[in-house]
């Protein structure tokens, strides 16, 4: 496995002129626009002030001038841009992050698999782009972009979304069945403590009892397996990144889900090969795959 630095110079070699070609027809796309809906509003102005009658359509007038000023920024990111950044760069990272992942932009997470993770409830379910393949040639993995929200009506019959949860999505096969489930939440505070739950579990580590909630069926099974080692691996990440993510291991699988804007996707207003934007999709990438592999092999090592 490369360091970022080494993929990022390949990838930068490789894609940079293409990309940046694309990124600024596709802004210059947009400034056109941009000038035209200026000229529109323009004209709304002039003419509105010779309305004898100007109080009674101040208001729809003021919404239409927000609405073609704001129009550019309604825009996509134009279909080839974003294609080819997925179908080279997105590609090229995780290949040459593990050479045995592929990344697949039409894929997705079925939600039947989402499903077995056991998070909160959710009406709504959609999901875009796919990495799968066997890290190290060893633990078979799918992860991908999730979004899930509540669907309500009110009295008048209005609906309202709210999302539940947007970020990335990842399941893993285990080598073992632990014939258990555990589920490490975040933390949900001095209240929800209050409830006795018989599955919560005490742990060593205060700091991260202040960060998350561990709920196991087998209590001692979890503390032989979440190791310190593990345990001080996701407090870090979550320290560092300032992120929520949860964990559900259940029977042979194992769920990781953070908390987080729509991954791999091509940037408009910055450099199409902004390093800190590539340097986030290769470390929350590398942050679930060696968090599968700790527990992995911990798995194996302690015959669990």
């Amino acid at each position: 496995m490369k360091n970022f630095n080494e993929i990022y110079q390949k990838i930068y070699q490789d894609n940079h002129e293409e990309l940046e070609k694309l990124r600024k027809s596709s802004n210059k796309r947009k400034y056109i626009i941009f000038a035209i809906s200026i000229v529109m509003v323009i004209f709304i102005i002039i003419n509105a002030i010779h309305l004898e009658n100007l109080g009674d359509y101040i208001e729809p007038l003021v919404v239409l001038i927000i609405f073609l000023t704001g129009l550019p920024l309604l825009l996509p990111v134009s279909k080839k841009y974003k294609h080819v950044f997925k179908s080279k760069v997105m590609t090229e990272l995780v290949k040459y992050y593990d050479p045995n992942l592929t990344f697949n932009e039409i894929g997705l997470i079925p939600q039947s698999l989402y499903k077995e993770a056991e998070f909160e409830r959710y009406d709504i379910y959609t999901a875009n782009d796919l990495i799968s393949g066997k890290i190290d040639n060893t633990i078979e993995v799918k992860l991908g972009d999730v979004h899930t929200s509540d669907q309500s009506s009110d009295s008048n019959g209005a609906t309202t979304t709210t999302t539940v949860f947007q970020g990335l999505f990842s399941a893993a096969l285990l080598n073992k069945d632990l014939n258990s489930t555990i589920k490490i939440r975040s933390d949900k505070g001095f209240l929800g403590k209050l409830l006795p739950n018989k599955k919560l579990l005490q742990m060593d580590s205060q700091e991260f009892e202040k960060n998350f909630d561990i709920y196991a069926d087998d209590k001692i099974l979890a503390m032989r397996l979440l190791t310190s080692d593990i345990l001080d691996y996701m407090l870090t990440f979550k320290k560092e990144n300032k992120i929520k993510f949860e964990m559900t291991l259940k029977k042979e699988k194992l769920f990781i889900r953070i908390h987080c804007s729509d991954m791999f996707e091509a940037t408009t207003t910055k450099d199409s090969l902004d390093y800190d934007t590539l340097y986030k999709y290769y470390k929350f990438l590398h942050f679930i795959c060696e968090l599968n592999r700790k527990i992995y092999h911990t798995l194996n090592e302690k015959d669990l």
